[in-house]
């Protein structure tokens, strides 16, 4: 089993979360046929999960700021007004934040982003290739 000292959630917004051990949680599912919305529930979990590896473990500091910008920029408007963009992609990637200010300057430079105290205002057409 997995330490839980290890495990963690994090949330941008007003959240309200429980538990219950895993014996109840299974017991629940079976009462209810629910293992159907389960499987649908752990298939979506886990491909965003291989989507967000895939993506921030085989590209280039630029490539993974760039994803990062448009998953900020489908963020709630609240999460985008509290959270700043180096801030933002620092949490989700292992870069250094030196060379995400780097980028994000010059695509700020560029006028492909929109900035307000390093809040993201708005993306426009962020280039494929850096």
């Amino acid at each position: 089993m997995t330490d839980p000292e290890y495990l963690f959630i994090r949330t941008h917004d007003v959240s309200e979360v429980s538990w219950m051990p895993l014996e109840v949680a299974n017991q629940i599912i079976a009462d209810n046929n629910l293992w159907r919305s389960l499987s649908q529930m752990l298939i979506y979990t886990v491909t965003r999960v291989y989507d967000h590896c895939t993506k921030i473990s085989s590209l280039s500091s630029y490539d993974i700021i760039r994803y990062q910008l448009y998953e900020l920029m489908s963020e709630p408007e609240v999460i985008r007004q509290s959270v700043t963009i180096a801030n933002y992609v620092q949490s989700r990637t292992f870069l250094s934040r030196s060379s995400i200010m780097k980028i994000l300057a010059q695509l700020k430079t560029g006028g492909y982003i929109t900035t307000d105290k390093g809040l993201l205002l708005d993306i426009h057409n962020i280039p494929l290739k850096y």
